[in-house]
């Protein structure tokens, strides 16, 4: 009888292709730093991961991670390919995005992810974006945060900045929003309290703020505009807040024209994923009309600047 074949060397490379089972379980280790959360991850149980890790570990022929106190460190290796790894989970969760919306889902919810003075106007044309879907449930998702059209975050995005350039992101400009400093009326706006927003949500908006506060202190900060809106209503401060939205409070004035400098292009993102399913299209073709029907109102209008009795 022959002698029985020896494994492989390192230099014939690895015995064939890795499984993505146990990528994944690697990736899941390293992201988590410990056993036993990457096993809560994975629906697995602590002795399962710790064998197929080592299993893996083996199969490379080299260690991908070290103990320290309480967590598993990756090595320089193992950090390297922790990168490769987070990369390949990321396209296997495309690859499911994919394959789910290929499935017929007509009667799944279109959801939209928008910053909340945007999602205002979503929300008062909600019904007109379900009913030219045929009556699909519209989910609105008020964020400041970028939702990942790609991993099926949301289906649809309206944004302030340009779109994403990959491949798959369809993208145009369906308008502009412009704000503008509003008073109470009745109120004083040279002694009126002032608020301003903190500058890693609008530097723009902060320094037309400062340069019309012309040196008066700033009362306080806020980040969402429908509540700047809300804090001119019912505190007598001013601020700045959307026109569309103050513009319809007859009880407010402008002080001003809106400034150029702090309005933002409006921007109808969709990914090729879910622009598989028609009520998605649907959405995106009643979206378009809804933004040209309140074109006016969402770049200021013809109301004007008010008068103020306090007005010098």
């Amino acid at each position: 009888m022959g002698q029985p074949a020896s494994p492989p060397s390192r230099r014939d490379g690895l015995p064939g292709a890795l499984p993505w089972e146990d990528i994944e379980i690697f990736h899941a280790v390293a992201t988590a730093g410990a056993l036993a959360v990457a096993a809560v991850a994975l629906g697995l149980s602590e002795t399962t991961v710790a064998r197929r890790l080592r299993s893996f570990e083996a199969r490379l022929g080299f260690p991908l991670f070290r103990r320290g106190a309480n967590r598993l460190i990756p090595t320089e290796i193992g950090a390297a390919l922790a990168q490769e790894a987070a990369a390949v989970a990321a396209a296997a969760a495309r690859f499911a995005n994919r394959a789910k919306a290929a499935l017929p889902a007509d009667d799944a919810p279109v959801r939209i992810t928008a910053t909340t003075s945007i999602s205002l106007l979503l929300t008062m044309n909600a019904t007109r974006l379900s009913a030219a879907a045929g009556g699909v449930e519209i989910v609105i998702l008020s964020t400041r945060e970028r939702l990942d059209l790609a991993r099926g975050e949301a289906e649809i995005a309206i944004r302030m900045r340009k779109p994403p350039e990959d491949t798959g992101y369809f993208g145009q400009k369906v308008g502009r929003l412009v704000q503008a400093l509003y008073a109470r009326r009745g109120v004083d706006p040279a002694s009126a309290p002032i608020i301003s927003v903190s500058r890693d949500v609008s530097s723009r908006i902060d320094e037309h703020i400062l340069a019309w506060a012309a040196g008066r202190p700033i009362a306080a900060r806020v980040a969402d505009s429908a509540a700047r809106y809300e804090s001119i209503r019912s505190s007598g401060a001013v601020s700045m807040a959307p026109c569309f939205i103050a513009d319809a409070d007859e009880n407010l004035v402008r002080i001003e024209e809106p400034p150029e400098a702090t309005a933002d292009a409006i921007f109808l993102v969709s990914h090729e994923i879910a622009r598989q399913r028609p009520a998605v299209l649907a959405v995106l073709a009643e979206l378009r009309r809804v933004f040209r029907e309140n074109r006016a109102k969402l770049e200021g209008g013809d109301r004007g600047i008010g008068t103020l009795p306090f007005a010098s």
